[in-house]
């Protein structure tokens, strides 16, 4: 468990719920803000159709999502950031997280934090 997975398990009852109530359990707030990085990441290194408007639109997301943490009272920038930074590290290993999360979910998330 990272540092950030750690602080998510900590946080107050009141961001908690909150969370829980977009994304299903901080666990599942962890993968979808790390698969957005991981999506991030391949677009900007491969030459994927559209990247302008996917980057655009994962940019968005992110930006709700870290307005979301902000409005709780949370550093939404930090806590981005250092999922973001598990990703990272995760590539330069060459190691692949598994979530258990299906793509229907991960879509479902998606359109309740839009």
């Amino acid at each position: 468990m990272s540092e950030v997975q750690q602080k998510l398990k900590e946080l107050p009852g009141s961001a908690t719920r909150k969370i829980n109530s977009i994304y299903g359990s901080i666990d599942k707030f962890y993968a979808t803000v790390y698969l957005i990085a991981r999506n991030e990441h391949q677009c900007q290194m491969m030459a994927v159709p559209a990247a302008d408007q996917r980057m655009k639109t994962i940019r968005a997301y992110q930006g709700l999502i870290r307005f979301m943490l902000d409005e709780l009272g949370l550093d939404g920038k930090d806590i981005m950031d250092a999922i973001a930074s598990d990703y990272l590290e995760d590539f330069v290993n060459y190691r692949e997280q598994s979530f258990g999360m299906t793509n229907e979910e991960f879509i479902s998330i998606i359109k309740r934090i839009g």
